[in-house]
C-alpha cells in the first residue's frame, strides 16, 4: 500500500522526459483550447463592459448637456417674456401719458378760446395766470424737447393753440 502511494509521485518523475500520450494529449489539448475560449469570451465580456460604461457616460453628458440647453432656453424664454412686458408696459405708460397731454391741451385750448369781455376782473386775473402758467409750461417743454428731440406731445411741431410771447400770435387759431 505504501508503495502504491509513492508511485504516483515517482510516476510523474519518472515520466517527466517521455512524451505525452494520445488520450493525455487531447486532453491537454481540450483544456488549452478551453483556457484560450475563456480567456477570449472574457476579453469579450471585458469590452462590452468597457463599451456599454462609455456608452452610458456618453449618454449621461447627452442628458447633462441638453438639461443645460433647455434651462438656458428657459432663462431666455423669460428674459424675452420680461423684456416684452417690461415693452409694454413703456408702451402703456406712453400711451396714458399721451391721453394726459391730450387732455392738458384741450383744456388749454378751451382756457385759451375763452372769451373775455364777460369777464370780471378777478376772472380776468385768474384767465392772465392761467395763461401765463400755460406759457412757462410750453417754455419749459421746448426746451427739454430740443435737447431729447420729441418726447411729448407738445415737441411734435404743435403749439397747442398756445399764444407765442414773441409776436403776441394765437397759434393760429
Amino acid at each position: 500500500m505504501l508503495r502504491m502511494d509513492d508511485s504516483e509521485d515517482e510516476e510523474g518523475e519518472r515520466n517527466l522526459g517521455k512524451p505525452e500520450g494520445t488520450k493525455k494529449g487531447k486532453v491537454r489539448v481540450k483544456m488549452e483550447g478551453e483556457a484560450s475560449s475563456l480567456r477570449e469570451k472574457m476579453e469579450q465580456m471585458m469590452k462590452a463592459r468597457e463599451e456599454l460604461t462609455t456608452k452610458t457616460l456618453e449618454t449621461k453628458l447627452l442628458i447633462t448637456e441638453k438639461k443645460k440647453e433647455v434651462k438656458l432656453a428657459q432663462v431666455e424664454a423669460k428674459r424675452e417674456e420680461a423684456k416684452r412686458k417690461a415693452d409694454l408696459e413703456e408702451r402703456m405708460i406712453k400711451v396714458k401719458e399721451a391721453k394726459v397731454w391730450k387732455e392738458l391741451m384741450v383744456e388749454e385750448k378751451e382756457h385759451m378760446m375763452m372769451s373775455k369781455k364777460d369777464m370780471d376782473q378777478e376772472q380776468l386775473q385768474w384767465w392772465k395766470d392761467y395763461k401765463e402758467d400755460i406759457a412757462e409750461r410750453k417754455r419749459i417743454f421746448r426746451g427739454a424737447s430740443s435737447t431729447l428731440r420729441g418726447g411729448t406731445p407738445m415737441s411734435c411741431g404743435g403749439d397747442g393753440g398756445l399764444e407765442d410771447s414773441t409776436t403776441g400770435d394765437n397759434g393760429g387759431a
